[in-house]
């Protein structure tokens, strides 16, 4: 409110400014608004649109999607330049106080005066600046001339003194010789020469080192004393607020590492459960390998008892084959002497049979003799029956002359007929 700037401009102002849409500005941002605020002040209308060139680096990844590394640029707007670095030697002490102290060209050191510029660079600056004024104004601002002061690779802050000086009357736009002026300061400090914190007299340019002097009247003292003192204002308001941000900034940085703390011993029980639960899982590892090597020991066990088994089965399959292979031998040799012992009952039969024709025989012979014998039939049928006598001399003549005795077929006995009828 103290800018006296309408509602509506600083509600824009705020808007432009709040590029992360939080409804709080940080410190990035707040030196966005102090520099759209100065620029209105300037009778500068404000932007529809932030120029990429006021965004902050800390905002360019999430705003503009800037590459890492891109080399940051001058600002388009004049008014970045005019705000940021308004040159203080005009200033007095008596006047301003310590507020020589917080202006920007202050921090610079004291230097060795740069060597005027020579008139051959002076002609290619001047070529320069014709190509880099487009709007043939005769004049070039930081929008035009922002990509040739980057060519130098000299820091931002360099740059902007260097603005600083040329711009001998803050009106944010350099004329020709104020351009050549500035290229000359690049190039010197391109060489290593270092910046003078003013320009010296033979360094201002030649249409305006008449009116170079210093204001002597009270109206012009005590105008820049009154915008030293505002700016003191301004600049003391900003570092309050700065303050304010460093205190809620470093609440937040205790909160989180408070909160790291926390995070990191619950990290840490959490990598001790973690190791208690790898023991138990070697644990349990160790158990089933003892548990696999016990049962891989009963296993070659019972593999050893069953092949013994079996070993011991062979074995007395061996045995059993042996003795079925003896009582096939064996059997084959019952059956040879079963037809042996079946032809011998044959061949005895076939006697036998023989022997029973001669009996028949024999007895055919007796009946015959029967009716003419002494002796009774059954006699006769007891002889022959008790002994098996030789029939060619046993006959009934024979018997009844009374011979000698016979021999008997079977025995070989000498038996005669009385032998025969006292055993009858």
């Amino acid at each position: 409110m103290n800018s006296n700037l309408l509602l509506d401009v600083l509600g824009k102002i705020w808007d432009l400014s709040d590029i992360d849409k939080d409804g709080h500005l940080d410190k990035d941002e707040f030196s966005v608004v102090m520099h759209l605020v100065y620029a209105a002040r300037e009778k500068e209308p404000v932007p529809s649109t932030l120029p990429t060139a006021l965004i902050p680096p800390s905002k360019r990844k999430k705003i503009a999607g800037a590459l890492p590394g891109s080399v940051p640029v001058l600002p388009s707007s004049p008014f970045l330049l005019k705000e940021n670095l308004r040159p203080t030697p005009a200033l007095s002490k008596s006047s301003l106080g310590s507020s020589t102290n917080l202006s920007p060209s202050s921090s610079f050191k004291h230097s060795t005066p740069t060597p005027p510029q020579p008139q051959t660079h002076t002609q290619q600056y001047e070529e320069i600046f014709d190509l880099a004024d487009s709007d043939f104004d005769g004049m070039v601002g930081g929008g035009e001339v922002k990509d040739i002061f980057m060519n130098s690779r000299l820091p931002q802050s360099v740059l902007a003194h260097i603005w600083s000086l040329a711009d001998t009357q803050h009106t944010g736009k350099l004329t020709k010789e104020q351009f050549c002026l500035a290229m000359h300061l690049i190039q010197e400090k391109v060489k290593g020469v270092d910046l003078p914190q003013s320009l010296t007299p033979d360094m201002i340019p030649p249409s305006e080192r008449g009116a170079a002097g210093t204001p002597d009247s009270s109206s012009s003292v005590g105008l820049v004393e009154a915008m030293g003192i505002k700016d003191l204002d301004d600049i003391n308001q900003e570092i309050s607020q700065l303050q304010s941000e460093k205190r809620i900034l470093e609440t937040e940085i205790r909160q989180k590492e408070e909160a790291l703390r926390q995070r990191n011993s619950e990290v840490q029980e959490v990598q001790r459960d973690l190791e208690r639960e790898n023991m138990g899982l070697q644990e349990l590892e160790h158990q089933k390998w003892d548990a696999q090597e016990r049962l891989g020991e009963m296993e070659q066990q019972r593999i050893t008892s069953l092949q013994t088994q079996i070993l011991s089965q062979e074995s007395d399959v061996q045995m059993q084959e042996k003795e079925v292979s003896r009582t096939k031998t064996d059997l084959y040799c019952l059956e040879q002497e079963e037809q042996r012992l079946e032809e011998s009952l044959r061949a005895g039969k076939a006697k036998l049979d023989s022997i029973l024709k001669l009996l028949k025989t024999s007895q055919d012979e007796m009946d015959q003799v029967t009716h003419t014998n002494a002796y009774p039939t059954h006699i006769y049928q007891a002889v022959f029956a008790r002994c098996r006598l030789d029939h060619s001399k046993f006959t009934h003549g024979y018997i009844l002359k009374g011979k000698e005795p016979s021999l008997c077929l079977l025995c070989q006995t000498p038996v005669t007929v009385k032998h025969i009828l006292w055993t009858v």
